[in-house]
C-alpha cells in the first residue's frame, strides 16, 4: 500500500503529466500555417508544410533548389608518351576474345596502343596492351601470335624490336 506522500507525489505527476499533453495540443492544433522553425523548435528553415506532409529532418541541410547533380572533375595522369624501349619480342597465342591486335608489356598502360618495329627488317605493327605482368622470358613485349606474323615468322622468335608508346 501506497503512503499518504506517495500518493500525493503520483497525483501531482498527473496533475503536471495532463497539463502539459493538453498545452502541446493546444498550440499544435490551433495554428496550421505554423513554419518548421516553429514547429521543430528552430532547427530548420522557415519554410511552411502542409497539412499532410513530414517535417524535414534537423540533421540535414535545407536546400535551395533541385538542379543536377555537380560533376566532380578528377585528375588522372596521363600515360607516359614518346617512350621508345629496345628489346627482344616473342609471342604468345590469347584467345580471340581478347581483342584484335593484343600484345602485353609491363613498360606501358594497360589500353596503350603500341608501336612495334622489328629491327630486322623494319616491318612494323601496332597493337593494343592488355597485360601488365612481368614477362619471364627476358622479353620487352609479347604479341599475339597472329600479329606476330606481321613482323616476322614464328621460327625467328625472339627477334630484336623497339616499342614505341
Amino acid at each position: 500500500m501506497l503512503s499518504f506522500a506517495e500518493r500525493r507525489r503520483l497525483v501531482l505527476a498527473i496533475v503536471i503529466t495532463l497539463i502539459a499533453v493538453l498545452a502541446a495540443m493546444a498550440s499544435g492544433s490551433g495554428d496550421n500555417d505554423a513554419s518548421d522553425s516553429e514547429i521543430s523548435g528552430g532547427l530548420v528553415g522557415s519554410t511552411t508544410l502542409a497539412p499532410d506532409s513530414p517535417a524535414s529532418p534537423a540533421f540535414l541541410p535545407a536546400t535551395e533548389s533541385t538542379g543536377a547533380p555537380q560533376i566532380i572533375t578528377v585528375n588522372v595522369p596521363a600515360p607516359p608518351t614518346g617512350t621508345v624501349l629496345t628489346g627482344t619480342a616473342s609471342y604468345i597465342r590469347w584467345p580471340q576474345t581478347m581483342g584484335l591486335e593484343p600484345c602485353a608489356t609491363p613498360h606501358a598502360l594497360i589500353g596503350a596502343i603500341i608501336t612495334v618495329t622489328n629491327l630486322n627488317n623494319g616491318r612494323q605493327i601496332k597493337c593494343n596492351n592488355v597485360s601488365i605482368e612481368a614477362l619471364r622470358d627476358g622479353s620487352v613485349i609479347l604479341i599475339h601470335t597472329d600479329v606476330f606474323l606481321d613482323l616476322a615468322d614464328l621460327v625467328d622468335a625472339p627477334i630484336p624490336v623497339e616499342i614505341n608508346f
